[in-house]
């Protein structure tokens, strides 16, 4: 398993992005203890699910955390460790990623996929406000840079708005190896501004969104 980890000290945050095997997973199952409700929860899987829910938790106890994620009531993820930990995951084909924070944290990442799909499926997620600023030359970029913010904008929220069209908007931004993209989630009453951050890896795209006014 390759692992890229990238630490961010001044935002109290640690990003974790890496390779599954899936060799990995019946070796790693047979020494993973599930409480009874852990072990129903994980049977009811589909088998897509049972891998993500192995990997990430494979890592966990690869860094030394060896204790279970709970979710508050909005469906986020957390840790109990010597102080609230809030954690964020994301899988695209057999990358992972995980970002640990003291703060409220969004993470997704997407790999530039060679059936181009994400061109079909833009109109579910492009607003007419952002589709001005996509450069056509480097189309399937912008959309999965875009895409994943709104998906890490969507699991900072708890998953409460689903319409990545009326709920998330981001603001024009160009293209560079590493940037930081100012970013909506628009409510009924009111609208919150979030900077995103995002860097190719590979073949991947990752986005991060840390909530710092938030713990």
């Amino acid at each position: 398993m390759n692992f890229c980890t990238y630490k961010f000290h001044n935002f109290h945050t640690m990003i974790i992005v890496f390779r599954w095997k899936q060799f990995l997973e019946t070796m790693f199952l047979r020494k993973l203890f599930l409480s009874d409700k852990e072990k129903v929860f994980f049977l009811s899987l589909s088998e897509k699910r049972k891998r993500e829910f192995l990997s990430i938790r494979y890592v966990l106890r690869y860094i030394g955390i060896k204790i279970n994620i709970f979710y508050n009531e909005k469906r986020k993820p957390f840790l109990f460790l010597p102080e609230r930990k809030h954690i964020s995951f994301s899988h695209s084909f057999e990358k992972r990623a995980i970002a640990i924070s003291s703060y409220h944290i969004g993470i997704d990442i997407e790999k530039l996929r060679k059936d181009k799909k994400i061109l079909k499926i833009k109109k579910k997620f492009i607003r007419d406000d952002e589709s001005i600023f996509i450069h056509p030359n480097y189309e399937e970029d912008y959309l999965h840079i875009i895409w994943g913010i709104k998906e890490s904008l969507y699991k900072l929220e708890g998953g409460i708005f689903y319409s990545f069209l009326d709920h998330y908007k981001v603001s024009p931004f160009s293209l560079k190896k590493d940037s930081c993209v100012s970013c909506w989630i628009i409510k009924n009453t009111y609208s919150k501004r979030f900077s995103a951050f995002y860097r190719k890896i590979e073949e991947h795209y990752l986005v991060y969104i840390i909530d710092i006014d938030d713990k």
